[in-house]
């Protein structure tokens, strides 16, 4: 054998070698280091439900069925499900199972792009979908939340064709149709080598920026628009704002349900009908936060005027080291950094009448959403 031929022979001993030796190294930094640094998951105070707003199953195009989603919400520490399955309503399905509520909705699929509806008695025609969605819901009694608006895919389009009470400012189907077509891709290799070990941080690293959909949020109640009024003549709560699971099964339910989820402050009394209306009132009037559960476990999260006329977010978890940032008619009005008990603002000298809210992270990941709140 030549020189050659014997440089060619050893040559794949050593690419496996090294491939162990890498694959040794990963699964070591794994256990050592991303497992023990999960976020821990302590149960919810009293007064307080985690939920996942938006998920499929096969009753549509969900890989999961119901069981198999009440399970991986159980294994999450959630304790309701908001079911919308596309252009479908099973209300058999809804109630509480074995300590998660399921709430019942709709996803319908129209010629806007794709809307939540809440509160229907049936689902949407095809003629209705094709027609003006957001009316034809508010004609039947629903509410309308919009879903994924700036998806890769399916954005939505009908802004201005009639009323909706609030959009999903995250949501997992954008993330991976952002990868879909070549967007993202830097957030997937880091994604894949934590997700043995950490998959919350994993769909956690896969959301992209929300400044377009924060932006519509706060353009649909800036001070010089007139606020919205309900049929009694009372002004209407500002827009809201939802983190979506639009869990699908993929990487896995139980993922998309621990990275993060919609805390409403709901005390269950254990009457599914009558839970089912205050989980959907606490998430549509603008009392639940959205809580990225897998970068760090906070609750009773509270955005309020102080008697000084500063504003403070306030709730229990360990707000040290993460930032926030308030913001007022799309604009910055005030920073903070974590405190004890949550994050005061004073907005350069006082936080005057407006409609507010919060966004605060920590190390550069998303980590709390409140919805915006009005200061009279």
């Amino acid at each position: 054998m030549t020189a050659i031929d014997r440089s060619r022979g050893g040559a794949g001993p050593r690419v496996l070698l090294a491939l162990g030796v890498g694959l040794l190294v990963w699964l070591a930094w794994g256990l050592a280091v991303v497992r023990p640094a999960r976020a821990p998951r302590p149960a919810p105070p009293a007064g307080e439900l985690r939920g996942a707003w938006h998920v499929h199953t096969t009753r549509s195009d969900g890989l999961g069925t119901l069981d198999e989603v009440l399970k991986a919400a159980r294994a999450a520490g959630l304790q309701f499900v908001v079911v919308t399955d596309h252009n479908v309503l099973a209300p058999e399905d809804a109630g509480w199972h074995d300590g998660v509520l399921v709430i019942e909705a709709s996803e319908a699929s129209t010629r806007f792009g794709h809307v939540v509806a809440v509160g229907l008695p049936r689902v949407l025609t095809l003629e209705e979908r094709g027609g003006e969605p957001l009316e034809a819901i508010a004609a039947l009694g629903g509410e309308s939340v919009l879903a994924h608006p700036f998806h890769a895919r399916r954005p939505w389009s009908g802004w201005e064709r009639g009323p909706w009470r609030g959009l999903e400012v995250v949501s997992n189907d954008t993330s991976w149709g952002e990868i879909t077509v070549g967007r993202g891709w830097g957030r997937v290799l880091p994604g894949l080598l934590v997700l043995p070990f950490d998959a919350a941080r994993t769909v956690v690293g896969l959301v992209p920026e929300t400044h377009r959909e924060e932006a519509v949020l706060d353009a649909a109640q800036r001070p010089d628009l007139p606020r919205a009024r309900r049929q009694d003549g009372s002004p209407a709560p500002p827009r809201v704002l939802l983190c979506s699971a639009d869990a699908h099964g993929y990487p896995s339910y139980q993922a998309a349900f621990e990275a993060f989820s919609m805390h409403v402050p709901v005390r269950a009394s254990g009457e599914a009908a009558a839970d089912a209306r205050a989980v959907l009132a606490a998430l549509l009037d603008g009392r639940a936060s959205c809580v990225f559960d897998g970068v760090a476990p906070a609750s009773n999260l509270r955005l309020a005027q102080t008697p000084g006329g500063r504003l403070r977010l306030t709730g229990d978890g360990a707000f040290e080291g993460a930032e926030a940032i308030l913001w007022r008619g799309g604009a910055v009005v005030g920073s903070a950094r974590g405190e004890a008990g949550g994050f005061g603002f004073d907005c350069g000298g006082g936080c005057g009448p407006g409609i507010y809210r919060a966004v605060a992270t920590r190390a550069g990941r998303p980590w709390l959403f409140t919805n915006p709140v009005v200061i009279e």
